[in-house]
């Protein structure tokens, strides 16, 4: 009933000049649905996703920006010692820092016991553990954030040419960055006469 009902509202349409109820109108049809959905599934000029790198660059101009600070800090102090002069300090640093953040662990143990037919037992034992980091208000919850480790020094001043001097300017580092005297090199300014 159904059907007849559709061929004869098909028929009338084509007598009245209807082209969509025809075999080409049909077809017209079709090709203006899959014009469609290809305009759906097109890629919109050029938005290719890209990964950005901000917070790793933000950290490291962080570190940079905290190595520059303590560099020009040591070096006003030591420019106060007796006989350095002028004096230049670079740092060397092991890494960034480090940073841990917390951490939720789930532990799921579960014990099935089965029974056959034939009225054996089997008891199987599952065990699993998983770990994400923990999130509050939208961000890693931060634990710990260590400063990098110092590795060298370099001190160089007017001067040190003198021992007496290029002894204290060592200890003076040494002491105001809490690192072995072997981590430190005290050497003269080039073009100094003493």
């Amino acid at each position: 009933m159904l059907d007849e009902w559709i061929r004869k509202i098909t028929h009338e349409e084509e007598k009245k000049g209807f082209i969509i109820w025809g075999k080409k109108g049909k077809y017209l049809i079709l090709i203006v649905v899959c014009l469609g959905l290809l305009a759906l599934i097109w890629p919109q000029g050029t938005n290719i996703p890209q990964v950005t790198t901000e917070p790793q660059i933000q950290s490291n101009k962080g570190v940079a920006q905290a190595k520059a600070f303590l560099a020009a800090e040591l070096e006003e102090i030591l420019c106060q010692v007796e006989g350095a002069g002028k004096v230049q300090v670079s740092i060397t640093l092991s890494s960034d820092g480090l940073k841990s953040y917390a951490r939720n662990t789930t532990n799921e143990r579960r014990e099935t016991l089965e029974m056959d037919r034939s009225g054996s037992d089997r008891n199987i034992k599952e065990e699993n553990q998983a770990s994400d980091i923990a999130v509050s208000g939208g961000s890693a919850l931060l634990v710990e954030d260590s400063a990098p480790e110092i590795v060298g020094v370099l001190v160089v001043a007017d001067g040190a040419g003198n021992g007496l001097v290029k002894e204290m300017l060592t200890d003076a580092t040494v002491t105001l960055l809490n690192i072995s005297p072997h981590q430190v090199r005290v050497v003269a300014r080039k073009g100094d006469s003493l």
